[in-house]
């Protein structure tokens, strides 16, 4: 019954990691989403636990998104030509099939991370950047979900119930 509550109260506070990602490329072609080579790292326990991320960063002309492997593989399978295509929406800053997407860096984006493959990609604005280095923090806040709740609480009616009857 101890450790249910205790739990529960960790997972109600909840943990939170900071860190920060310095000189990150950024791409010299305009308004195309570039994804990083290696996904994110997966939420096994999602079910249990909910992490919750936000991303910022420290300039205007960039965009970040995050999308799964299959939008991953959609942009990275676009010629030079479908890139620079201005009519096109596809893996672009008005694309809208992203996980997540932030063009405002000062608010940044929030994104709930999930079981799977989801990948972090980048894309300016202009087509020549200010500057070729990108500083990211972002901070990742991880608590109880409602079935952890409720795993908590059947922990704590079983811990009652043994104890009474033992």
């Amino acid at each position: 019954m101890v450790v249910a509550v205790l739990l529960s109260m960790l997972g109600t506070v909840g943990i939170t990691i900071e860190d920060s990602v310095d000189s990150v490329p950024t791409p010299n072609v305009p308004n195309s989403v570039f994804f990083a080579d290696e996904p994110v790292q997966s939420n096994p326990l999602a079910l249990f636990i909910s992490a919750n991320s936000v991303i910022t960063w420290d300039r205007s002309d960039v965009f970040l998104v995050v999308g799964d492997a299959d939008k991953k593989e959609q942009c990275d399978g676009l010629t030079f030509l479908e890139m620079m295509n201005q009519n096109s929406e596809v893996c672009t800053s008005r694309d809208n099939e992203f996980d997540a997407m932030g063009d405002d860096n000062s608010s940044g984006f929030s994104w709930s991370a999930k079981s799977g493959e989801y990948y972090v990609g980048i894309g300016t604005f202009s087509e020549t950047p200010e500057d070729f280095e990108l500083n990211i923090d972002y901070e990742v806040k991880m608590t109880l979900s409602a079935a952890g709740y409720f795993v908590m609480i059947l922990m704590l009616v079983s811990g009652f119930v043994l104890n009474k009857y033992q």
